[in-house]
C-alpha cells in the first residue's frame, strides 16, 4: 500500500490539526503565556505563514521531497504525536472514572491512530472536513449558551505575562504547526494542474481564528491563575470548571478528544508516508506500524514529552532554514547545454 493524500483532504487535515495543536499548546501546555495566549496563537501563524509558502513552492517545483527534508519532518512529526499522544492519555485518565493505568489508556489511543493510518490519507482528510463541519455547529451553540457564564474583564491585562512570554508562545506555536502542517508536503497533485493550486494562506487563517476562539471563550470563562496551576488544573479549567451546566460541558470534551485524535491521525500519518519517502521498499502498512509504535513508547517518557516547549522553538528554526534552502536550491537553474543544443 503505498501511501498518499490529494490537495483537498490534505488541507482540511492540516487546518484541523493546527487549530487544535494550538489550542493544547497555549491553554494546558503552555502556562507562561496567561491572557496572551490569544496573540501567541495569531503571531505563531504569522510566524510560519513563510514555511507554508515554501511549502507550497516546493509542491509546485517537484512531487518529490528532498530526502534530508523529509527526515527532518518525519522525526518532528513523531515527536509531536508523542507530545498529544501523552496529552490524550492525560485527558482519558483526568476524565476516567476507574483510574486506569496510563499505558492502559494508550494502547487503544494508538491502536486507533493506526487504523487511520492504515485507512490512508484521504480518510483522514475526509474525516477532518466531517469533523471542522461538526465543530462549526458545536462551537457557536457552546458561545451561545455561555455567554451569560463569561465575564470580558477576565481577558484583562490583555498582554498577560508580557510580550516576553507571547513572543515566546508564539515561536512554541510555530513549531507545533510545522509538524500539523507537515502533511501539506505529502500533497499528490498528478490530477490537478499546478496553476491550480490554491494558497495555504485562508487555510491557517481559519485554523488560527477557530483556536484563537476557542481560547478566548476558555480565558472569559475562567480567571487566569498566575502561578503554574499544573497541567491537570489548566485541563480541568478547560473542560471541567464547574461554572456552566454538565450539558455544556459534554460538547466542549467531544470537541477536545475530537480535535486531539484528529492531530494524532494526522501526524502519525505523515510521519508514516515520510518513512515510506525514504525507504520506498517499506509498505504503507509496515511504515504505520513502526511509527505508531515508536510514537507509544516516546509518549512513555515523561522527561522527554517535557522538553515539549525546546524542541518546538529549536524544530521551527530548523525546517524554516531547510526548507527555505531547499526551496533556493530547487530555484537554481540547472547547468549544462541543453539536449537539443547546437555543439560549437
Amino acid at each position: 500500500m503505498k501511501l498518499s493524500i490529494t490537495r483537498g483532504p490534505a488541507r482540511a487535515a492540516a487546518c484541523t490539526a493546527i487549530a487544535a495543536r494550538l489550542l493544547l499548546g497555549l491553554m494546558v501546555e503552555a502556562p507562561v503565556t496567561h491572557n496572551g495566549a490569544w496573540l501567541s496563537a495569531i503571531m505563531g501563524g504569522l510566524l510560519a505563514a513563510p514555511w507554508l509558502l515554501c511549502v507550497q513552492y516546493l509542491r509546485r517545483r517537484s512531487s518529490d521531497n528532498p530526502a534530508l527534508l523529509s527526515f527532518v519532518l518525519m522525526a518532528l512529526t513523531i515527536w509531536d504525536a508523542a507530545v498529544v499522544l501523552n496529552a490524550v492519555t492525560r485527558s482519558a485518565g483526568y476524565l476516567a472514572l476507574d483510574r486506569s493505568p496510563p499505558a492502559v489508556l494508550a494502547l487503544p489511543i494508538g491502536l486507533a491512530a493506526l487504523w487511520c493510518v492504515y485507512r490512508n490519507g484521504d480518510a483522514v482528510g475526509y474525516g477532518a472536513m466531517l469533523w471542522a463541519r461538526i465543530a462549526l455547529i458545536l462551537l457557536p451553540g457552546i458561545a451561545l449558551l455561555q455567554v451569560r457564564y463569561l465575564r470580558s474583564e477576565w481577558l484583562w491585562p490583555l498582554l498577560g505575562s508580557g510580550w516576553q512570554a507571547i513572543f515566546d508562545g508564539a515561536v512554541e506555536s510555530a513549531g507545533s504547526i510545522v509538524a500539523a502542517a507537515a502533511v501539506l508536503l505529502l500533497e499528490d497533485e498528478k490530477s490537478e494542474g499546478a496553476s491550480k493550486q490554491p494558497s495555504p494562506m485562508p487555510m491557517l487563517a481559519g485554523a488560527v481564528a477557530t483556536a484563537v476562539a476557542m481560547i478566548l471563550l476558555r480565558l472569559m470563562m475562567t480567571p487566569t491563575q498566575l502561578d503554574d496551576g499544573g497541567w491537570v488544573n489548566r485541563l480541568d479549567s478547560l473542560l471541567c470548571n464547574g461554572r456552566a451546566p454538565l450539558y455544556l460541558q459534554l460538547p466542549l470534551i467531544v470537541m477536545w478528544f475530537g480535535g486531539l485524535l484528529h492531530l494524532l491521525a494526522c501526524e502519525c500519518f505523515a510521519a508514516s508516508a515520510f518513512l515510506q519517502q525514504l525507504c520506498a521498499p517499506l509498505t504503507g502498512r509496515l511504515c504505520g506500524l513502526l511509527i505508531v509504535s515508536g510514537v507509544l513508547l516516546l509518549s512513555r517518557f515523561e522527561a522527554l514529552v517535557g522538553l515539549r516547549g525546546a524542541v518546538s522553538r529549536w524544530s521551527f528554526a530548523a525546517a524554516g532554514i531547510l526548507t527555505a534552502l531547499t526551496m533556493l536550491r530547487s530555484a537554481k537553474p540547472k547547468g549544462g547545454l541543453a539536449e537539443c543544443a547546437p555543439d560549437h
